[in-house]
């Protein structure tokens, strides 16, 4: 038998991930006229705040994992990981 180290590599990434995420959250909102330069982490502490996560899930990011069977099962549990 061979043993495989357990790994985890980052393979994408949502580009400009806050600003996607404040663009989705305050369209929800009605409230894109308010989007400024340095307004997304407010707003995203604002809807996390409010339990409005899932807007997060407008951004992404893909990840391989190298692990055991009974890792990815507790991880495809939660949703963001589904």
């Amino acid at each position: 038998m061979n043993i495989i180290q357990p790994s985890a590599i980052l393979l994408s990434i949502t580009p400009d991930a806050e600003k996607l995420i404040e663009w989705a959250g305050r369209t929800a909102y009605r409230s894109e006229e308010k989007i400024t330069e340095d307004s997304a982490s407010k707003f995203i502490a604002m809807i996390i705040k409010h339990g409005h996560e899932s807007v997060l899930e407008h951004a992404s990011a893909t990840f391989q994992f190298i692990t055991d069977r009974g890792v990815t099962h507790e991880m495809v549990r939660h949703r963001l990981a589904a």
